[in-house]
């Protein structure tokens, strides 16, 4: 018996029976053109909303601001009326008692050219005894499984340098109480 090939047909598409994809693609480009159209019929311009705007200004009753000119001004201090003038500046009395010097508030730079001196000399003092606060000890340690005595220098904590640190905070809160930048208590 002698077989002959067979030749296969093409699968109809999936979802149905012939050809959709043309009139699926139709349907969409519609749509597409349509939302197209109305975006750009509802569109305007700048020039359309300036236009807009203008009209509503015109059509807009006048507000009642007054406006005063140069002959309004002279016309009106010839009435009688006295001219707007400024409140008088406070001005102390002088006083039997006062002294030809500034006023009593210091001035802000020298505040703060002695609260900066204040605060060098304290971390001066915390340095002078941080420095004292080491001393020598001899300690064995172990080297290569040998016993072995060297001289260390270790700091210890002293009676001296938790006062100049305690002065240092102490400074730091009269500073804030003050009302000093805190600014003028940094190096």
């Amino acid at each position: 018996m002698v077989t002959t090939p067979r030749i296969r047909q093409k699968d109809p598409p999936r979802g149905g029976s012939g050809d959709t994809g043309p009139v699926m693609r139709a349907v969409f480009l519609g749509a597409l053109l349509s939302l197209t159209a109305s975006t750009l019929l509802h569109a305007q311009s700048l020039g359309g909303v300036a236009r807009q705007e203008q009209e509503k200004k015109r059509k807009a009753p006048a507000s009642p601001v007054p406006s005063y000119t140069e002959e309004d001004l002279k016309s009106r201090s010839g009435t009688g009326k006295a001219p707007v003038t400024p409140p008088p500046v406070r001005a102390s009395s002088p006083s039997p008692a006062a002294s030809p010097e500034p006023s009593p508030e210091p001035d802000r730079a020298l505040l703060e050219r002695e609260w900066r001196a204040r605060f060098a000399e304290a971390r001066a003092h915390i340095a002078e005894a941080d420095a004292r606060a080491y001393e020598d000890r001899i300690d064995v340690v172990y080297v290569s499984g040998v016993l072995v005595q060297q001289k260390v220098r270790v700091k210890v904590e002293t009676a001296e340098l938790r006062a100049a640190r305690k002065a240092l905070d102490d400074l730091e809160e009269e500073l804030r109480r003050s009302g000093g930048l805190p600014g003028w208590g940094r190096e």
